[in-house]
């Protein structure tokens, strides 16, 4: 018996694997705006963004357009735009889309620092970076612009990480293979309690 336990275990053990958790693409699209106004503080589906920017839901002139409802826009002498978790617990940077030249940094959970550049498609508006794996177990992202310093930003893909949790399928065979082993320990205590008698 102890045997089929142990065998339980490790068959649970090889099919319960972790599963990426599924990104987020913030948009800002849901978020409210009338006139480009001045904001410090912004919180979106649990991340916020800080710093010194504008919700830009009039583009024109030097704001370009990129089809979204509302977009974030870095003014040149703004500090930069930093996102974090609302509730301060560490995420993964996928990507995000960005007009004008970017400065990409980021701290690590242990204070490892990450840094990155990111330049404008010959294209004029916006273009979609993608962000290497490593950055990953972040505390903490700032987008700064770079020469002239104004920049826009918008499309944030995000995420929390690996999870433990397995997938359905993973579940239904874990579920299947411990019930087929109960049914074998329940046969064989049957045999062995008629054989005593």
């Amino acid at each position: 018996m102890k045997a089929l336990a142990c065998t339980l275990v490790a068959i649970l053990a090889m099919v319960w694997s972790p599963a990426a958790a599924v990104a987020l693409d913030i948009t800002f699209d849901e978020v409210v705006s009338v006139g480009n106004p001045l904001v410090t503080t912004l919180d979106v589906h649990g991340y916020r963004f800080t710093g010194s920017f504008r919700t830009i839901d009039a583009p024109g002139g030097t704001l370009p357009s990129n089809g979204s409802a509302v977009y974030l826009h870095q003014e040149a002498s703004g500090p930069g735009i930093t996102v974090t978790r609302a509730e301060g617990g560490p995420f993964i940077l996928y990507a995000f889309d960005a007009v004008g030249q970017v400065n990409l940094a980021g701290r690590r959970v242990g204070g490892d620092l990450l840094s990155a550049t990111y330049g404008v498609s010959s294209l004029p508006g916006f273009a979609h970076f993608s962000v290497p794996p490593a950055w990953s177990n972040l505390q903490a992202a700032t987008f700064t612009g770079l020469l002239p310093g104004e920049f826009g930003l918008d499309d944030v893909g995000v995420g929390e990480g690996a999870t433990s949790v397995a997938e359905p399928a993973t579940l239904a065979l874990a579920a299947i293979t411990v019930l087929g082993g109960c049914v074998v320990a329940l046969t064989r205590q049957r045999r062995g309690a008629f054989r005593h008698r």
